[in-house]
């Protein structure tokens, strides 16, 4: 194959001026990620080897919330999305952007548990129809000129799917007149449709769909297409369903199994981004009756995105966490891998990729060339986030974000590329002068030396910013953080010709949150310049969530204003309280052991009287890295009256109600018969952070007859308020419940992924308020985990359980 020659070292990232002369023909993108659903696009001669064209957003139409990728042909481009609560297809111009026709699918799907609400699947455009398939599981055909309704069948409903927990996501694929559907019905994984009546022809395989699609595959000659399930990839025949072959890809994960789109690379082989932690890629080798799937290679260096990678020229390109990556498809080694430009969807349009970023919502060219990374041609296109792959067609590109979407025309003229300038600092402080000094300096190294041995504490506040500095060894440095959020990093600047990097933000005076280096995408680093240390057991590499994993080491700082507990001293002997530990099995929890581990103020052996009991959900954790048992040594007498601490395990998984239960059957019964406690609600208190902040409440509220106080620190759940929180919030006792609940500005969240515990926290806060209740603590400006948490310990305790 010729390949194009550029310069790597010569496309600077400023505008360039450029002339040319284009000839693209046009071609369609009826269905997701293209013709064959492998994301790469038929039209040649789009880019000249010269790479001198220019990219240009020709229409931009606002529109609502959704995943759905954009079919275009037969003059139209089509979507999915949802607005006045319902979720629509509507039809574009491709070329001017004017809706001809929209088409009410069903009521909207709305986002919960961290998803964005709206349709999901990319429509599918094939001989004057229009296919798709709704969130809820409406499967539907629609006339292709004005999207009236053809025909009509519901997956859930007519043909008994099982809906993903996200919803039906599944895009349609028209093959041989049958409508291929990864449906995931019980003993159908795959269906296939009448396209003229949408009558079912044929239903086979076993396994579960969640958010995968088909994709054709040419097996030896033989046109098939490859459906990669949760558990398994089958090869079939679209035409009549027949299995041709299947095997378990043992992948596992949400951005491995359960959103897995299978590439085939070279004869033979399939690459599978079948685990969040890694790639595989099979040989096939075979007949039906002698087939075999053989391990050609597992990587690392492909994980943990939900783009779809695709193959080209013997090289397989991706995003690997945040990161364009391009990976040898023979031996599964990274050849090159770039922060720019940032994560986001890709495509192959003549050799080249076309990228969107998910924040910017930008448009990037680049050649696909295992030599290494260049941009030769870049443009803002859509506002918001964005979710969905870019299509290709007419000569054009075109993306869709959250709010809109646009066509991008690749034109002749002056090609602008993004600058890559990152300098966030700002103001007139001691380390924007320094800047200043050093930019003029003839000996950069020397003044970068001298100015940090100025600088006394790491990192370098000046009121409320702050400076992440990072000195030593590394090409590419960034710095992960509360302040930014879950799988998200900020790129840091280096100082020219130096080995200082550094990146600036802001926070509140009293703002307090941890943060770590990552050097050259795989190095996970503390600030050796700062001995405020801690371990965080919601962060893992690569920023990503790390519940039950092992804890990220992570420094800490705190600004001017914010203070430091001072109950985590080594308590006086007299003040120091005992725990004793019951272990039994719940018969409600199917014979799983409960662990109570209870604590015992100091007096209690002596004294006769009864006490008050906190019940401390998630009690491991509470007692080991919340340092909880110190903190009531030091305040339980002083802010605290002296109470009874139940610290609540299981060895296994119980839910909310079957906990609720073993709660008012077994723990309350087992704590009241062995110890003195005052029995009675407003005596109870049930106490929690994170996960278990979110038990404590609903079985505080489903047993306020037994339980009349509640506290929370940071209470995580990610549903929404009405349907995850509130089912027993308005009984008749619940109304006198005394609640307490803090959360921290910087909590668990992601900007991207519609999910944010700060923000649930704050509704269900104005919720309650709403409905008569009077919830003390409120937001404060931390971080997430128990090294923020544990702080507000003394706050929750005197608030439920104060010195009278």
């Amino acid at each position: 194959m010729k390949r194009r020659s550029y310069n790597l070292c010569a496309l600077p990232l400023i505008a360039i001026v450029i002339v040319f002369s284009l000839d693209a023909r046009a071609d369609d993108w009826p269905a997701y990620r293209g013709t064959h659903g492998d994301g790469i696009a038929a039209a040649k001669s789009v880019f000249p080897p010269s790479g001198e064209f220019s990219l240009e957003v020709a229409w931009k139409k606002t529109i609502g919330s959704g995943y759905s990728g954009i079919a275009v042909a037969e003059g139209i481009a089509v979507t999915g999305f949802s607005v006045d609560n319902k979720d629509v297809l509507a039809a574009f111009d491709m070329k001017t952007g004017v809706e001809r026709w929209r088409f009410e699918i069903e009521n909207t799907y709305t986002g919960h548990d961290g998803s964005h609400t709206g349709p999901i699947a990319t429509p599918t455009i094939v001989g004057g129809r229009v296919y798709g398939l709704g969130a809820w599981g409406r499967l539907f055909a629609l006339n292709v000129k004005d999207g009236s309704l053809v025909w009509s069948t519901h997956l859930k409903d007519d043909h008994e799917a099982t809906k993903p927990h996200y919803g039906f996501s599944t895009s349609p694929f028209v093959r041989e007149g049958v409508l291929v559907v990864q449906g995931g019905a019980k003993d159908a994984a795959l269906t296939g449709f009448d396209v003229k009546t949408g009558k079912l022809l044929w239903k086979s395989g076993e396994d579960t769909a969640d958010y995968q699609s088909p994709v054709d595959y040419n097996d030896r000659g033989i046109e098939l297409m490859l459906a990669p399930g949760k558990k398994s990839l089958i090869a079939f025949a679209p035409k009549t369903g027949e299995i041709s072959w299947q095997f378990e890809h043992k992948g596992n994960g949400a951005t491995g199994a359960g959103s897995l789109s299978p590439v085939p690379t070279s004869k033979g082989n399939i690459f599978l981004s079948n685990k969040g932690s890694g790639s595989t890629v099979f040989s096939i080798s075979g007949s039906a009756e002698s087939f075999k799937a053989e391990t050609k290679w597992e990587s690392k260096s492909i994980r943990n995105s939900y783009n779809v990678p695709l193959y080209h020229d013997g090289s397989v390109y991706a995003f690997s966490s945040r990161f364009l990556t391009c990976v040898d498809a023979e031996t599964g080694k990274s050849t090159w891998r770039s922060r720019a430009p940032g994560d986001g969807f890709l495509i192959l349009v003549d050799e080249h990729l076309v990228v969107v970023t998910k924040k910017t919502g930008e448009v990037h060219i680049i050649p696909a060339t295992s030599e290494g990374f260049a941009s030769v041609a870049s443009t803002p296109a859509v506002g918001d986030v964005v979710w969905a792959h870019p299509s290709f067609a007419d000569s054009a590109i075109f993306v869709r974000s959250m709010t809109e979407i646009a066509r991008v025309d690749i034109k002749k003229g002056a090609a602008t590329i993004a600058s890559a300038n990152r300098d966030n600092a700002s103001g007139n402080g001691k380390f924007a002068k320094f800047l200043s000094d050093v930019a003029k300096s003839s000996k950069k190294q020397e003044t970068v030396d001298a100015f940090m041995e100025t600088i006394e504490g790491f990192p370098l506040t000046e009121g409320n910013t702050v400076h992440f500095l990072y000195q030593g060894e590394g090409s590419d440095l960034a710095v992960g953080s509360d302040l930014f959020g879950a799988r998200q990093e900020r790129a840091m600047n280096r100082v020219a010709d130096t080995d200082l990097f550094y990146y600036s933000a802001t926070l509140e005076s009293d703002g307090r949150v941890n943060y770590v280096f990552i050097r050259d995408y795989e190095d996970h680093l503390m600030d050796a310049r700062n001995s405020r240390q801690t371990k965080s057991n919601i962060y893992g590499k690569e920023m990503a969530m790390n519940f039950g994993g092992e804890p990220m080491d992570m420094s800490w700082f705190a600004m001017s204003d914010w203070k430091a507990p001072t109950f985590f001293a080594t308590p006086d002997a007299d003040n120091k309280g005992k725990v004793e530990s019951r272990k039994f099995k719940s018969k409600v929890a199917e014979g799983i052991e409960i662990e109570l581990n209870v604590y015992l103020p100091a007096g209690y052996i002596k004294s006769k009287k009864s006490y008050p009991v906190a019940y401390v959900f998630g009690g491991r954790k509470a007692m080991e890295v919340g340092e909880m048992p110190r903190a009531l040594d030091n305040i339980v007498g002083k802010s605290v009256k002296p109470i009874i601490a139940v610290f609540i395990d299981a060895s296994g998984r119980i839910d909310d109600e079957k906990m609720s239960e073993s709660f008012v059957t077994e723990v309350i019964p087992e704590v009241d018969q062995n110890f003195r406690t005052q029995k009675n609600r407003n005596s109870r208190a049930c106490i929690g952070a994170g996960f278990p902040g979110g038990s404590a409440i609903t079985i505080a509220f489903a047993k306020s007859n037994l339980v009349g106080k509640v506290g929370t620190l940071s209470m995580f759940s990610f549903g929404s308020v009405e349907k995850g929180l509130i089912p027993n919030v308005m009984t008749a006792k619940s109304q006198r419940m005394q609640l307490y609940m803090d959360w921290g500005k910087y909590d668990l969240r992601n900007p991207d992924e519609a999910w944010d515990l700060a923000k649930t926290n704050r509704e269900f806060a104005s919720y309650l308020r709403d409905r008569g209740f009077k919830p003390q603590g409120g937001e404060l400006n931390e971080g997430t985990g128990w090294s923020s948490w544990k702080n507000r310990t003394e706050a929750v305790f005197s608030s439920l359980f104060p010195v009278k």
